[in-house]
């Protein structure tokens, strides 16, 4: 058993010897055993001292253990993150969050899925989702402002003259594929439609933002999608796009979180991760970023 010298555990301590001696008899009266037998020659641990000497040493051990994991998070965040993405925009903006988790934070899990406004702002509200890029329509009023997407009309390659435009009121009345009603973009054509006094020409009732390019590419009908959904596309070619102008018809997208439930490091990541993505595409004219103030910046 380990011998102490009063003295030296007076030292080692930085504690007065008589204060030292007084806190350990208070100690055995609260525990109701004897924990050091004191000799001349020092005090000797009990069985009870080195009982209780072995439990403050395994917390003490776990105490540094929790200091180095935490310290270990900071730098290398770990966990499990959900981020819920709009359906139209999600191939244009997942890939690069991804690449770029992987890349800075190989530790967190991140799971995205694609809905649409209505799914995704149901799993945001039952906490499915950590992270929700939606429509600022169906968003809480706490969502973050993330871009306005211009609305553009698609057709096959070579469907449309570049740089000519089509008026809201002249694109309601094309033979359009469209989302069903539960769809942001469905019920804002039916709001414009409604304004002009006019029906919307559906010829086609789709879900799906990758089987409406299909249909469109098949000849069955033409589409109202935002920016950033069709942007790639008309870049290289394989779909045709125009604007809908004056006055130009937008939609905004927004960053919505739960509320009451405050978010690991690991969220708080994803999210920066997920801002600068935002900014990154708005550069490249997927669509066009609000204020720096809005994204969060500095």
């Amino acid at each position: 058993m380990p011998n102490w010298g009063r003295s030296r555990a007076s030292s080692e301590l930085g504690v007065a010897q008589p204060a030292l001696s007084l806190h350990m008899r208070g100690l055995e009266e609260q525990l109701g055993v004897q924990l050091l037998n004191r000799t001349p020659r020092g005090a000797i641990a009990t069985e009870a001292g080195q009982t209780l000497l072995s439990h403050a040493q395994a917390i003490l051990r776990a105490l540094d253990q929790a200091e180095a994991a935490t310290k270990e998070q900071a730098k290398h965040p770990t966990g499990d993150v959900s981020l819920g993405i709009l359906s139209s925009i999600c191939p244009t903006l997942s890939i690069p969050v991804i690449e770029e988790c992987s890349e800075r934070f190989p530790k967190i899990r991140l799971t995205i899925s694609e809905g649409d406004s209505q799914a995704l702002r149901a799993a945001v509200e039952t906490r499915v989702h950590d992270l929700v890029v939606t429509l600022d329509s169906v968003a809480k009023p706490t969502s973050v402002p993330l871009f306005e997407e211009m609305l553009y009309v698609v057709g096959p390659s070579g469907q449309f003259v570049p740089d000519t435009t089509l008026t809201v009121e002249q694109a309601l009345g094309l033979p359009l594929i469209l989302p069903t009603r539960r769809h942001g973009i469905r019920i804002l054509l039916e709001r414009q439609a409604l304004m002009f006094g006019q029906e919307l020409n559906i010829v086609r009732e789709i879900e799906g933002v990758a089987s409406t390019k299909a249909a469109i590419r098949a000849g069955l009908g033409l589409t109202i999608l935002g920016r950033g959904a069709v942007h790639v596309e008309q870049e290289d070619g394989t779909l045709s796009a125009i604007a809908l102008t004056p006055p130009g018809l937008t939609r905004r997208l927004v960053l919505d979180m739960p509320v009451n439930h405050p978010p690991t490091r690991a969220v708080i990541e994803v999210r920066k991760i997920l801002l600068a993505v935002v900014r990154k595409l708005g550069t490249e004219g997927h669509w066009t970023c609000l204020s720096p103030n809005f994204l969060g910046a500095k």
